[in-house]
């Protein structure tokens, strides 16, 4: 199953599985990025790394049990369909002791991780559903206006309206009077035909909380529409298509696909400059993993920037739950650390927590000449 709305989200978070617990299981499947060879080796030491921290589990035996066929059932689905997977990331749910399983196409590659607690971890597919932007696609010609909706790598239709509004006349009768009075008239309903189309936009956009708004349209008649969209749609717009009314859904989404990976990467450039501007000026920004992880510790932290599934082991405090690269002992209660296989993960994870924003950069940018990590704090840091 493709994962394609948060109502998922909702429903994995409202299944308790209680007295068992669940088993969440986040694997990047990107065969652009990684060999297949690498991809079983992930799957393989997450499964075993999890099956060592059972072995330690303060559980029971009927907890034990449903968490290990959690596992085999996850390993035996990676050994038969692993190789063919095509989606870029996978996730599987299961609670074995409640007979509960679910698998999701994901988008992108998330961070391979293994969590089993009582409630099934969703935090990874929140994130991934505030990093894809929801985009309106409006495609008008003379007598035809269709209105899709482009998520997640899918297309549906949303709306059509239809006007046929007549062709062009040729000039004729008495000094071409005939032919003027009629082509007035058809101007008039081509107009008409463009204000609805254009009002319908704005009901449109304002009902479903898009993003952006890309439109299709011949040169000639752009100007026209353009006029008529209210302040809020001129706002959204954020690029023209070459398909029109007719074109394929498929190639729609192609070219559409192709047009937001461009705006993303330009959002993202203008994300890091202003970080790093911000940084270099002695402003409120830090850079790398350590000094992150140290101003999100003492909540100064108004938003993250990571590279896209960059990661490092660290250190965690079991009493107040701070986050450390290398101290052994928490310098706020004292207690010994515990090492985690990815802090990087915890801290996002921390931060959404806290309902601050993250924002996960695509490779190759300039962040990964500042650690790959950084953060814009709420009061510019003494010295």
């Amino acid at each position: 199953m493709k994962f394609n709305s948060s109502s998922q989200v909702e429903m994995l978070a409202k299944i308790k599985t209680h007295p068992y617990q669940a088993t969440s299981f986040y694997l990047n499947t990107d065969k652009s990025q990684q060999s297949r060879k690498a991809i079983n080796a992930a799957y393989k030491t997450l499964l075993n790394q999890a099956r060592m921290a059972l072995e330690k589990a303060d559980l029971s035996k009927e907890q034990k049990k449903s968490l290990l066929d959690d596992l085999e059932k996850i390993a035996q689905f990676c050994t038969l369909k692993l190789n063919s997977w095509k989606a870029p990331g996978l996730a599987l749910f299961s609670c074995s002791g409640q007979n509960f399983w679910q698998e999701l196409e994901l988008p992108h590659g998330p961070r391979n991780r293994i969590v089993q607690d009582f409630d099934f971890y969703t935090r990874p597919l929140a994130a991934i559903l505030e990093k894809y932007k929801k985009t309106c696609v409006f495609l008008i010609n003379r007598k035809k206006a269709v209105w899709y909706e482009v998520f997640l790598g899918e297309i549906k239709l949303l709306d059509t309206l239809e006007s046929n509004v007549p062709k062009q006349v040729k000039k004729g009768g008495f000094e071409g009077y005939e032919a003027k009075k009629i082509e007035r008239h058809i101007e008039a309903m081509l107009l008409e035909h463009f204000k609805k189309a254009a009002s319908r936009t704005f009901e449109i956009l304002k009902q479903n909380n898009f993003n952006w708004l890309l439109v299709g349209c011949d040169n000639q008649y752009y100007p026209q529409i353009e006029e008529h969209f209210h302040t809020y749609v001129r706002n959204k717009l954020a690029g023209r298509l070459k398909a029109r009314p007719d074109t394929e859904p498929s190639k729609i989404l192609k070219e559409c696909l192709e047009i937001e990976d461009k705006l993303k990467k330009k959002e993202d450039e203008e994300f890091v400059k202003n970080f790093i501007s911000e940084l270099e000026s002695g402003g409120r920004a830090v850079s790398g993993l350590a000094d992150t992880l140290r101003r999100l510790n003492s909540f100064e932290v108004q938003a993250i920037l990571v590279t896209h599934n960059f990661s490092k082991p660290g250190k965690v405090c079991p009493g107040c739950h701070r986050l450390f690269l290398n101290e052994e002992v928490c310098p706020n209660c004292k207690m010994k650390t515990e090492e985690v296989a990815d802090v990087v993960d915890e801290a996002l994870e921390l931060a959404m927590g806290r309902n601050i924003p993250v924002y996960q950069i695509t490779p190759p940018s300039r962040l990964d000449h500042y650690g790959n990590i950084g953060a814009f704090l709420k009061f510019k840091p003494k010295e």
